[in-house]
């Protein structure tokens, strides 16, 4: 049932994501062909910030906001932040990689794995197939097959990935539950001496939240064999997860690649302190 279930859904899913993904990019297509440029800094702008190069802008875009800011406001979060984006970004680049592999096996005409069947050459092309390879890239049968000899030391690289995860979305969801989301917890600064900002607890972050929990579990309890078939409840969850990006704040892992190029230009430009 849950394989007819995916079979059905996922084009749906990806078509929305798709489309959604393209309305909210706009912006920065229009940034591109109308080729924007940095002015600069103001002449008569006193005391300007240091000139950077390109690796010290990017490190300062990347690290300096959790440096001057989340680590001292939010401990909590920002352990949480730091260790859920390790995870993240690892993840994401797997499961990039392992849709590529599948996709290019596809368009060769070669077989690959039924994991249904646990079976290892198969033209079993269905969606709810082709999701069960991606997402289940840990489990040995997928990582065989998309990996060959590197499946090893893959599965090893995703396993503290998924560590760094569950440690991190802990944190995260101590900060949700304590309606601690944008507040101010602790000293940011002398200045700031036991000055305190409320946070609130935003409907969508516990719903995305709460997703990317069940998705690490389900991955857990699908790499460590204990209950057959999860990993096509870990697809849903991932499939229900992609749908619902484009219009949460999670839009932020797909155009966050052009923003930090952006902001380290702007750095680089000294039109940001």
């Amino acid at each position: 049932m849950l394989i007819t279930l995916l079979n059905i859904v996922a084009p749906i899913a990806m078509t929305i994501f798709v489309v959604g993904v393209g309305l909210r990019l706009g912006r920065f297509v229009m940034a591109l062909l109308t080729k924007r440029r940095f002015r600069g800094i103001s002449p008569t702008f006193e005391s300007p910030p240091p000139r950077l190069g390109f690796w010290q802008s990017l490190a300062a875009v990347l690290f300096g906001p959790y440096q001057h800011f989340y680590r001292r406001a939010n401990p909590v979060w920002g352990r949480g932040y730091l260790a859920y984006h390790v995870a993240i970004i690892t993840e994401v680049i797997g499961y990039s990689i392992s849709a590529l592999i599948v996709f290019g096996n596809i368009l060769l005409g070669r077989p690959i794995p039924d994991v249904a069947l646990h079976l290892e050459h198969s033209f079993n092309y269905t969606p709810a197939n082709l999701l069960a390879i991606i997402f289940g890239n840990g489990e040995e049968l997928q990582s065989r097959f998309l990996f060959g000899d590197f499946a090893p030391y893959f599965v090893g690289i995703t396993w503290v990935a998924v560590i760094f995860a569950v440690i991190g979305n802990l944190h995260l969801m101590t900060v949700l539950l304590r309606r601690w989301s944008g507040a101010v917890v602790s000293d940011i600064d002398p200045p700031a001496h036991r000055i305190r900002t409320p946070g609130r607890r935003p409907f969508d972050r516990v719903l995305i939240r709460t997703i990317i929990f069940c998705i690490i579990w389900t991955e857990l309890l699908a790499r460590l064999q204990l209950v057959p078939g999860i990993v096509y409840v870990h697809s849903l969850l991932g499939l229900a997860l992609f749908t619902l990006l484009p219009f949460t704040y999670l839009f932020h892992m797909v155009y966050n690649f052009l923003a930090v190029f952006y902001a380290t230009r702007r750095r680089m430009a000294r039109t940001i302190a």
